[in-house]
């Protein structure tokens, strides 16, 4: 057994088993999107097993460790045991061996390794792009990454009754599967006619027949909908995770298919589907205060029931992605993957202002909603009390 430290940081490091993998379990929760205030393992377990350390006082251990050593062994070797057995149990309950796994056969990266989306999408994209007769490029050498990010819009601050949220199902592969954006469908877009090509942004054009990350796509989003049908949730997850990586990898320039007019084809392209959401909505009577990325909440601008709201909710996504089938269809002659879902209701609802401003905040806000027969406040900061709502 041996250290590898870190390049970056030698506090930092892989801990080396010939014949094992050292799977960090903090490292294995963030990979899978688990998200918690704390890690540690007293917390994790509480929140996931509703146990936690076989001691008294977890916060303050090291004296009841010391303590137990001299005068009572075979109680600090329950102590021991059970923070093994909570481990094993959170990777149980949180399949994160099965997901781990799965990553591995999806991406070709060993099972220990964080991260690794340039080589995860390198690792799928490369043999289909031989197979097409193309060549990949080397690394960008001095590139700077200048696509805009995520559609974040400006909020209206205030105290609201009855505000929907509707969210795009898997926004950023839902663009690239509609508008075809790819780094072979750019190239080959460039060299065709401009009328015979799909228009991205910043000079950006897309072939319409040759292209592969559409069709990579098309096939991982049938075997996660598969995954949900059959309730494995760790397949699920480790097919959701790649397919949301491809956006970061062509706008990083770390990736050999770096390239601006890839990344922002996609990121603005989504910024017009969101403005262009909003005006359908507020075309229908009612108000769109906030928008993040590919969640829009809307105000109803009237107190209705819960069945009330989730009939409103449904009819409205129907009609908006009705809509986006027939306009892609007649601007672009494209078929439309965009899918518009009713998320949540909220009965009541807090967007606040910025401190010592009239502005709105953004990324932050507080609702309460009923769900599953009770009472449940959403909030994105911690310090909104629950007085408020």
């Amino acid at each position: 057994m041996r250290w590898r430290p870190s390049r970056i940081d030698e506090q930092q490091g892989q801990l080396i088993l010939p014949g094992r993998m050292v799977i960090d379990g903090i490292d294995a929760l963030k990979s899978a999107t688990y998200r918690f205030d704390r890690f540690s393992l007293e917390f994790v377990a509480q929140t996931l097993l509703g146990r936690g350390k076989d001691i008294d006082d977890p916060d303050h251990r090291v004296a009841e460790i010391t303590r137990l050593f001299r005068e009572d062994k075979p109680a600090l070797a329950r102590y021991n045991l059970e923070d093994c057995q909570l481990v094993l149990d959170i990777f149980d309950q949180c399949q994160l061996i099965p997901f781990l796994c799965l990553r591995s056969q999806l991406t070709g990266l060993e099972l220990d390794r964080y991260g690794g989306s340039v080589a995860a999408f390198t690792h799928l994209y490369l043999p289909r792009l031989h197979q097409a007769g193309y060549v990949a490029p080397n690394l960008p050498v001095g590139a700077i990454a200048t696509s805009p990010g995520g559609y974040v819009m400006n909020s209206r601050p205030g105290f609201y009754h009855d505000v929907l949220v509707l969210d795009y199902k898997s926004l950023y592969p839902s663009i690239i599967r509609t508008f075809h954006i790819d780094p072979l469908a750019l190239v080959a877009g460039l060299q065709e006619a401009e009328e015979e090509t799909i228009p991205g942004y910043v000079g950006g054009r897309f072939s319409r027949v040759r292209h592969i990350l559409p069709g990579l796509i098309d096939t991982l989003w049938q075997a996660r909908e598969t995954a949900k049908k059959e309730r494995d949730q760790a397949r699920s997850q480790a097919i959701k995770i790649l397919m949301n990586a491809f956006y970061g990898v062509m706008g990083s320039v770390g990736c050999r298919f770096f390239d601006p007019r890839l990344a922002s084809g996609i990121t603005m392209r989504g910024h017009w589907i969101m403005q262009e959401t909003r005006q359908f909505i507020e075309s229908h009577g009612y108000s769109v205060i906030y928008g993040d990325t590919d969640s829009t909440f809307v105000w109803l601008k009237q107190e209705v029931t819960a069945e009330q709201a989730s009939q409103i909710g449904k009819t409205l996504v129907a009609a908006i992605n009705d809509w986006w089938n027939e306009r892609l269809e007649q601007e672009f002659g494209l078929t439309s993957f965009l899918e518009l879902q009713f998320e949540r209701h909220y009965t009541r609802f807090l967007m606040p202002t910025l401190r010592g401003t009239e502005e709105g905040s953004k990324k932050r806000y507080a609702g309460l909603c009923h769900e599953n027969g009770e009472d449940r406040l959403d909030r994105t900061r911690e310090n909104i009390p629950d007085w408020v709502i």
